[in-house]
């Protein structure tokens, strides 16, 4: 909690302006976040900057904990929340929302014959690790058809430029952290 303590300009930590919107400020967060984390940033510094990071969008991200903190900020006076930040919990949950539908269609059926196909695929294409890989990546796309009612391409082509490079980055970050 000594992050959340000390007198830490969060706008400066996400790199953002004081009236950035809450959109801005979860894509502020991802791209920190990514840069940060201790997995894929060896220095020294990271765990501390992850955490950080962590806090700055956990108070930034609610209104009335921004309304509290600009207010703090304004009146120079030191900002603390008694609530613990997991950096871990929090990125995996903003990450997790790339999936979430936007109109929930309960069907349970393309999720295990993506795994099945991207098994086979896999395998044929790179033995075991590939099958492992295969299965995983088409159950993903297998559970997106489901829960978003079309295709994946279909669901995909929907969204704007950024949000399918936001996805794109980040089913790469997954594919190669478990390929590792």
């Amino acid at each position: 909690m000594a992050a959340a303590d000390q007198n830490v300009d969060y706008y400066k930590v996400l790199g953002v302006k004081p009236d950035a919107t809450e959109d801005a400020i979860r894509q502020a967060y991802i791209k920190e976040s990514l840069k940060w984390h201790p997995d894929r940033n060896p220095s020294t510094e990271s765990t501390a900057m992850f955490q950080q990071v962590a806090q700055a969008y956990f108070v930034l991200s609610d209104k009335d904990r921004r309304n509290a903190y600009d207010r703090a900020r304004r009146d120079n006076k030191r900002f603390a929340t008694d609530e613990n930040v997991d950096p871990s919990s929090m990125f995996g949950s903003v990450f997790d929302e790339l999936l979430t539908p936007e109109v929930p269609n309960p069907i349970w059926f393309w999720e295990p014959i993506g795994g099945a196909a991207g098994f086979v695929m896999g395998f044929i294409v790179f033995n075991i690790p590939g099958a492992l890989f295969g299965a995983w990546t088409g159950k993903k796309m297998g559970k997106v058809r489901d829960m978003k009612g079309v295709a994946v391409y279909e669901a995909f082509s929907k969204l704007g430029k950024d949000r399918k490079a936001e996805i794109l980055s980040q089913m790469a970050q997954k594919m190669f952290s478990k390929a590792l």
